[in-house]
């Protein structure tokens, strides 16, 4: 299992998200915590090259960085998908 953080523009990002479905984003972040080896990462290129993007509700992306050495998953937005990229 990774270890997840949020970087402070994250945790912005989800203080402007209503309760439940921050609750839904940070259940699915768990599940991804748990799953990051054996799941195809989308990988982003241009300004975001070396992050990935995960759906995390229908209209909610998260933009994400990983490290399989120390078992660290990182968090750097999480917006709506229209304008996370």
């Amino acid at each position: 299992m990774y270890r997840l953080t949020l970087t402070p523009k994250a945790e912005e990002d989800l203080a402007r998200l209503d309760v439940t479905i921050e609750q839904r984003i940070l259940s699915r972040l768990k599940w991804l915590c748990e799953n990051c080896d054996g799941r195809n990462h989308k990988a982003l290129k241009g300004r975001h090259k070396g992050k990935f993007s995960f759906k995390v509700t229908k209209h909610y992306r998260a933009l994400y960085a990983f490290d399989r050495r120390t078992r660290a998953l990182t968090v750097s937005r999480i917006q709506h998908r229209s304008k996370v990229y």
